[in-house]
């Protein structure tokens, strides 16, 4: 049995729509991209992203009842939607922990509703707990969240033997996340990749282009972080960035719906 059961609820960055035509709605051919979302082990949820809810129980007819984690990345609308967040925790058949950095929460302007169905764990970056099997630390992000005192977080699982990264937003790695990740080596690491082939555009202080993905996996493989058998994929892409015919080489482009095992 796997150790990760993941599904891709959305694969999407910010410019793809928040809320899709209803003659695409329902879409599992990769007509469309929803904004990121990952469901892990069906229990727990990274980013309750606007239509992550409507995707998962109405289209993917996931059962959600043994909802464990809503786990946060940043508060940006594309990551967090408190009425899908809604839609999360009435799934669920009891509270549900809810993980985010300690200076997100003020922004996320949670009512009685959310809280009485809850338990909060503020994070700070490099901090660990555990959910059940599965052990997550928190790692800083190169992501603007501007007017908040968050600092948006990258996320590394453990879980009998097996390692994996999710890193959607964020460019190049801050020092302290580059020194935690060269003391694991990883089974898979999921890597944000907005903006294309480009090598001149401005979003590449907050968000990664192919380029600067290659030069990433290429680092982690020379630090031992990545082995040759280890999978990379890439999510977050822009709908308006990437050109039709895109090179992706040898790594895995994820689509929502999509399902990985490791």
């Amino acid at each position: 049995m796997a150790a990760f059961d993941l599904v891709f609820l959305g694969t999407g960055a910010a410019d793809w729509p928040v809320r899709p035509q209803a003659d695409v709605r329902y879409d599992t051919d990769g007509l469309i991209r929803r904004t990121c979302s990952l469901l892990i082990n069906g229990k727990y949820l990274i980013d309750p992203a606007p239509e992550s809810w409507f995707f998962a129980v109405k289209v993917l007819k996931l059962d959600l009842s043994g909802l464990k984690a809503v786990i946060l990345t940043h508060s940006h609308g594309d990551h967090f939607s408190l009425k899908a967040l809604d839609g999360f925790l009435g799934e669920a058949r009891g509270k549900v922990g809810f993980y985010c950095h300690e200076g997100t929460i003020p922004s996320l302007k949670l009512t009685e509703k959310e809280l009485s169905r809850m338990r909060l764990h503020p994070l700070k970056t490099g901090d660990r707990v555990k959910l059940g099997k599965v052990t997550m630390q928190a790692l800083g992000a190169n992501h603007e969240v501007s007017r908040t005192r968050e600092t948006a977080l990258h996320y590394l699982f453990a879980c009998e033997g097996k390692k994996f990264f999710y890193g959607c937003d964020g460019a190049w790695f801050l020092a302290q996340t580059w020194s935690v990740l060269r003391k694991h080596e990883l089974d898979l690491a999921i890597m944000e990749a907005t903006v294309g082939s480009m090598r001149a555009n401005y979003r590449i202080a907050s968000h990664n282009s192919l380029p600067m993905v290659d030069m990433l996996v290429e680092a982690m493989e020379e630090c031992g972080i990545l082995r040759k058998d280890s999978l990379v994929v890439l999510s977050h892409l822009s709908r308006e960035l990437h050109r039709p015919d895109e090179d992706y080489g040898s790594k895995i482009v994820a689509y929502d719906g999509m399902r990985l095992e490791i």
